[in-house]
């Protein structure tokens, strides 16, 4: 196994955290929408994606991110698999889970084509 130096263990962590608030920062803005506040809202989605900027730029110091078609393959590879996990998830719950999972990987499956297609119409 290599070692990561201390920067390297920063990093990782420091991605960690702002991906997991992004996370939370979004679902908070929905149950304050839900409770009837949109100012509230509209701010703890502002702070998300901010911190999602942070975590961008922490990946970019860790040298995380490739070329355009890398990542695009990167991704598409992912969103692939997540649809099919969740797909898999779906069958295995009742309601409301299974709708949840089931519309995620939908989701899911939509950002497959998109990158998709990016990857056709840019890459051959």
């Amino acid at each position: 196994m290599i070692e990561m130096t201390k920067l390297e263990e920063y990093l990782d962590s420091w991605v960690r955290g702002e991906t997991s608030e992004v996370g939370l920062y979004l679902a908070m803005a929905k149950q304050a929408e839900r409770e009837g506040y949109p100012e509230i809202a509209s701010v703890l989605r502002k702070i998300a994606m901010e911190e999602a900027e942070h975590a961008a730029e922490a990946l970019l110091l860790a040298k995380k991110v490739g070329t355009t078609r890398e990542n695009l393959e990167k991704m598409l590879a992912g969103e692939q698999s997540a649809a099919k996990i969740r797909l898999d998830e779906a069958s295995h719950h009742g309601e409301p889970e299974r709708t949840y999972f089931y519309t995620t990987a939908k989701d899911e499956e939509r950002h497959a084509e998109a990158l998709r297609g990016l990857l056709r119409r840019y890459f051959g």
